[in-house]
């Protein structure tokens, strides 16, 4: 739930500014589980590699989030997880930065 994790986010922003430090400095890791597949969207994290690289690059930049722990659901997800979504997420993290 991408609303919810919004809500925590921001009271992780404002735990951190209350402690005295700024939410930059803090690191920032999410589980994501999915399917990275060749066709249409089934929903969140559940579909092609232009949206995993959107999702993810909105999760890095709007939630900064920093680290993602891949949990793939079938058989090859790791690898395409690893080697067509990882570089192009974070060329697009790059540029959006």
């Amino acid at each position: 739930d991408l609303d919810k994790l919004t809500q925590m986010s921001a009271r992780l922003d404002n735990a951190i500014a209350d402690a005295g430090r700024s939410p930059d400095e803090v690191r920032r890791v999410l589980n994501v589980s999915g399917t990275v597949t060749d066709g249409a969207s089934n929903g969140p994290l559940d579909g092609p590699v232009d949206q995993w690289v959107d999702e993810l690059t909105a999760l890095a930049t709007g939630q900064r989030f920093d680290t993602f722990i891949f949990w793939g659901e079938g058989d090859g997800q790791l690898e395409r997880f690893a080697e067509e979504v990882v570089p192009a997420a974070r060329g697009q993290i790059t540029a959006a930065s």
